[in-house]
């Protein structure tokens, strides 16, 4: 087997930027500057929140439609993760995903019943919001569409979600494949995780 040149201009230089987690809903509008050297790129405005077409999938979708013209591509990731092993407990009457009731759910250890992931994933065509339990025990929350993940009333505390993570509209990636630093500005940058 032969390997060919290593250097960087043989074998290509990608940059890439991920912003913090999002925390908080509101309307992001960015430019790209300098994409080509000289020019800047503005992106349309786009509404992150837990709405069906908001979030960060929606600005990615934005993103990745020029990015033939700006170099720039856009992935995201949503996710809202326990932060131990379920125990058993109970949510309230109010518990509810995205402005959806989900109501009171009795869970045991490990969710070993089944039925607080059962009880999420009833209502996840409308809250754009699958559970599923990862190999730790955690409970896992993730949006594959990009809306944000809003709980209100009381998931209970064995599921373990910190409640600085009720409400989480997850984390952006841009990437560059040549290399170059991506320059953003705009306005609510911080609703991208950029701020």
């Amino acid at each position: 087997a032969t390997i060919g040149a290593t250097q960087s201009s043989k074998i290509g230089l990608t940059r890439f930027e991920t912003g913090g987690r999002i925390s908080s809903s509101g309307e992001v509008e960015f430019t790209l500057k300098n994409y080509n050297g000289i020019d800047d790129f503005k992106f349309q405005k786009v509404v992150i929140s837990t709405s069906v077409g908001t979030g960060l999938g929606a600005l990615v979708e934005e993103i990745n439609k020029s990015a033939d013209k700006t170099g720039v591509r856009a992935t995201f990731t949503v996710e809202t993760r326990g932060i131990a092993a379920v125990r058993a407990g109970t949510t309230s009457d109010t518990f509810a995903i995205n402005g959806v009731t989900i109501g009171q759910v009795a869970y045991e250890d490990g969710d070993g019943n089944g039925a607080l992931v059962a009880a999420i994933n009833s209502v996840k065509d409308t809250t754009g919001v699958e559970a599923s339990i990862d190999a730790n025990g955690q409970l896992l929350l993730t949006s594959r569409e990009g809306r944000g993940i809003k709980i209100d009333g009381d998931i209970g505390g064995g599921a373990f979600i910190n409640t600085n993570m009720k409400e989480n509209y997850g984390r952006l990636s841009l990437v560059k494949n040549d290399g170059k630093d991506i320059l953003i500005s705009g306005s609510n940058l911080s609703s991208a995780g950029f701020g």
